[in-house]
C-alpha cells in the first residue's frame, strides 16, 4: 500500500498496535480536541474505552468513527473480532472506511481493506474535476456542459420543496412510498438486507399548540438526521409517524439505531402528555415478508405492539 504520512491510533492492544506500526509505521499522538486534517489516517479498536476516545467526537467508539468521518478527507478504520458479525455491522454503518478483523485464537490482524480503502486517495477532488471540466466546454465553444445544467437543476428547488414535510423539512408521505418501493425492489434484485422502521410520536402531539408542536417535531427531526446516513430514507408518513428506510442494514443494526433514537428523543423531547415514542422494526430477507405491503405491514403490526408495551423500551421487532 501506499505510504501514510500521518496516522493515528486509538486503543489499548499491544499486539494490534505492533501489528499496524508493522504496516504504517509509528502513529502520532491524538490532536487536542480532535481535530484532523484531509489526509490523515485514524484506526481505533472496536474495544478502545471511553478514556482512550476521550478526545474523540461522541467520546465512543463508534460515535467517534461517525464524527471523524464528518470531518472531509479523514480515512476512519476499526479493529473489529472476526467472529464479531455486529461489530462489522455497526462500523460499516457508521462509514468506516474499513473494517481490520483480529484473530484472538491466532493473534494476527488482516490489513487487506487497508490497502484497499486508501488506493483512491490521489484521485483528483470533485470540486478540481468540475473546474477542469467548464475550461476544456468553455474552450471548445460548446456552450453549457451536462454537469453545469444538472448544478442549475440541484439550485431550483421547487420539486424537492413539493416533497417536503412543511413542518419537519424531511419527506412526506407519497414520496416515502415510492421509496420504499424502489428500495425493496432494489434489496431483491441484488440480495442486500433492507431495514424499515416506523418511529410514532404520540397521540399528544395532535393535541399540543402549534407553537409547541412545531418546536417539538423541529427537535425530533433534528435527532433523526444527526441519528440517520445519507443514504437512508427519512419521512414523515402521517401526522405523528415517521417512515425510515435503512438500504443494505440488517435487523442487527436497525435495532441499535432504533434504540438510539428513542433515547435521544426521551432526552431531547420535553415531557409533554401523551408524547411516548416508540418503534416498530422489520428487515428483510426474512421467510415472513414476501411483497413490499407485507413488509410495511409488519412493521406497523410491530409499532402497535410497541405502543401497548411501553415497559419494554418502545421498540418491538419483528424477530423479538
Amino acid at each position: 500500500m501506499e505510504a501514510v504520512s500521518r496516522w493515528f491510533w486509538v486503543g489499548s492492544r499491544t499486539l494490534v498496535l505492533q501489528q499496524l506500526k508493522a504496516v504504517l509505521g509509528e502513529p502520532l499522538p491524538l490532536p487536542a480536541g480532535g481535530q484532523f486534517a484531509a489526509g490523515d489516517l485514524v484506526c481505533i479498536d472496536a474495544e478502545a474505552s471511553t478514556a482512550d476516545c476521550a478526545t474523540l467526537p461522541g467520546k465512543h467508539v463508534f460515535s467517534a468513527v461517525r464524527g471523524l468521518k464528518e470531518q472531509r478527507g479523514v480515512a476512519v478504520f476499526v479493529v473489529v473480532a472476526d467472529d464479531d458479525r455486529i461489530g462489522v455491522q455497526l462500523a460499516r454503518f457508521c462509514l468506516a472506511d474499513g473494517v481490520l478483523r483480529w484473530n484472538g485464537a491466532r493473534q494476527t490482524l488482516d490489513t487487506e481493506e487497508l490497502g484497499r480503502g486508501r488506493g483512491d486517495r490521489n484521485r483528483p477532488s470533485l470540486d478540481a474535476m468540475l473546474a477542469r471540466l467548464q475550461g476544456e466546454v468553455a474552450a471548445s465553444g460548446r456552450g453549457e456542459s451536462t454537469v453545469e445544467r444538472l448544478l442549475q437543476f440541484e439550485r431550483e428547488d421547487s420539486l424537492l420543496v413539493r416533497l417536503q414535510d412543511p413542518e419537519t423539512g424531511l419527506f412526506d408521505g407519497p414520496y416515502a412510498t415510492l421509496k420504499l418501493d424502489e428500495e425493496w425492489k432494489r434489496a431483491r434484485r441484488f440480495h442486500q438486507p433492507l431495514s424499515l422502521l416506523l418511529l410514532d410520536l404520540g397521540p399528544g402531539l395532535a393535541r399540543m399548540p402549534d407553537a409547541a408542536r412545531k418546536g417539538l417535531l423541529a427537535d425530533a427531526a433534528g435527532v433523526f438526521l444527526n441519528e440517520c446516513r445519507d443514504i437512508d430514507v427519512l419521512a414523515r408518513f402521517s401526522p405523528t409517524t415517521f417512515l425510515f428506510l435503512l438500504p443494505g442494514t440488517g435487523p442487527e443494526g436497525a435495532e441499535v439505531l432504533a434504540r438510539r433514537m428513542l433515547a435521544a428523543l426521551k432526552t431531547r423531547l420535553p415531557g409533554a402528555e401523551g408524547v411516548q415514542p416508540a418503534c416498530g422494526l422489520a428487515s428483510v430477507p426474512s421467510s415472513q415478508i414476501t411483497d413490499r405491503k407485507a413488509f410495511l405491514l409488519i412493521a406497523e403490526a410491530c409499532l402497535r405492539r410497541a405502543q401497548g408495551q411501553p415497559g419494554d423500551g418502545g421498540l418491538c421487532t419483528t424477530w423479538q
